[in-house]
């Protein structure tokens, strides 16, 4: 019998778990050269389980608005308490999907579950296998498409050659990893998809405000050495185009795909876009994160090295194109950022002085 890893990485089992799936639920099996040409056929009905923070919790916002365009039926079972979640975004915006039915509940808790029958479920709450494990037992054998929307920070860093692709080594401890294991364990019709870092409207963690915070206020941006670092960032309705490829395609089942701009960004770059955007600037200060003792998640918002990943099997087998690019969104980024009132707001600044101070850099006097 295969291991858990073998079963993820050998392309001999997915072919063969793929086809068995295929069968037992009437699909077709497309080839890899027909995946490209695979088209809705039908009206699907689909349940989103969506997460109530992070940063996939804007996922579900877009991907059930282009579901519900392509003519889909859309639930979203949303994970915590909506008298405090539909006072922020995205959970803000449930009210403009007329046509959707959204409930609120704890994923965990198979009770409280819709009594329909799905034909399409849409995993964006789980980050381990306690979470997913749930929805899992409960729709195995009951559904025609599972997917799982982990991440590609399951990913080892490759420091040779950063541009992942699909079929790298994944860290085994990732919780990510454990609940991909546990789909292809019970023969579910599975895809995962493993998005980068997300930006754009309704986003419920955005990166921009790190950078604008301080070009907007004439301070000095922090960026780990030496800047020229290459990373991923995509637009959130490019991911969710790509997510919403999904139902009626059989040629995914069985599949992982990366979900990225096909464009990368230096960090010193998105600082120096966003500087001429908003009409400053740029004052870059590079530092050896290393050198300075920081907690985990102080600092900088993305991973200091390299973090990209390639989409040609996304483009190759589900047709799929990003249609945003970082540096043609920048202006409007930055225009979101002014309306949205965050400059008046107090910003703490004392990691960033104790970065400057680290280096030699003169910590900036206190208006």
């Amino acid at each position: 019998m295969q291991s858990k890893a073998s079963l993820l990485s050998s392309a001999r089992g997915t072919r063969a778990f793929t086809n068995s799936t295929v069968r037992s639920h009437g699909l077709r099996l497309t080839s890899r050269r027909e995946r490209s040409s695979c088209l809705l056929v039908r009206a699907e009905n689909v349940l989103i389980i969506n997460t109530k923070g992070g940063g996939h919790a804007e996922i579900g916002l877009h991907l059930a608005k282009q579901l519900l365009s392509a003519g889909h039926s859309v639930t979203i079972l949303n994970d915590g308490e909506q008298g405090k979640l539909e006072k922020k975004t995205p959970f803000n915006q449930y009210k403009s999907l007329e046509k959707a039915t959204v409930v609120w509940s704890n994923p965990t808790d198979t009770a409280t579950y819709p009594l329909e029958k799905f034909d399409v479920i849409y995993d964006n709450n789980g980050k381990d296998l306690d979470t997913c494990k749930p929805a899992i037992d409960h729709f195995k054998g009951n559904v025609a498409h599972y997917v799982f929307v982990a991440s590609a920070g399951a990913y080892k860093t490759n420091k040779i050659e950063p541009a992942l692709v699909e079929g790298d080594a994944r860290k085994e401890a990732a919780g990510h990893v454990a609940v991909e294991n546990y789909l292809v364990e019970q023969d579910l019709p599975y895809t995962i998809f493993q998005p980068l870092y997300i930006y754009g409207p309704y986003t419920g963690k955005d990166y921009m405000p790190f950078f604008l915070d301080r070009l907007l206020r004439n301070r000095p941006v922090p960026i780990p050495a030496p800047g020229i670092q290459l990373t991923s960032l995509s637009h959130v309705e490019d991911v969710a185009s790509l997510l919403a490829k999904v139902p009626g395609n059989a040629a995914a089942i069985g599949q992982h795909y990366n979900v990225a701009s096909d464009r990368y960004i230096t960090f010193d770059g998105l600082v120096k876009a966003l500087a001429d955007a908003a009409g400053v600037e740029a004052n870059i200060v590079h530092y050896d994160p290393k050198a300075v003792a920081l907690k985990k998640g102080q600092g900088f918002p993305f991973r200091t090295e390299h973090f990209i990943a390639s989409v040609d099997k996304a483009k190759r087998e589900l047709g799929w194109t990003p249609t945003h690019k970082i540096l043609e969104d920048v202006p409007g980024l930055v225009e979101a950022y002014k309306s949205s009132g965050l400059l008046d707001a107090d910003v703490d600044f004392s990691t960033d002085d104790k970065i400057l101070e680290a280096v030699g850099h003169k910590v900036p006097a206190v208006a």
